[in-house]
């Protein structure tokens, strides 16, 4: 897999009460760690901005409502 140059996190929005999506440049990419029921990334291990930062995102058996 290459190292990839953005990702689309997820996180949650107390004011608006939901889930939001931000993209994030990658400087250094450092793995990922997998859902343990559908085997996809859950969040990933990056270097960002200059500061280490893990960032999740939606994995493969995430369901919308």
């Amino acid at each position: 897999m290459d190292s990839p140059k953005e990702i689309n996190s997820v996180f949650w929005d107390n004011k608006k009460k939901s889930w939001e999506y931000k993209m994030v440049a990658v400087d250094e990419y450092h793995g990922w760690t997998e859902c343990q029921y559908c085997n996809k990334p859950m969040s990933h291990n990056i270097k960002s901005e200059g500061e280490f930062k893990v960032v999740y995102v939606k994995c493969g058996c995430t369901r919308t409502d």
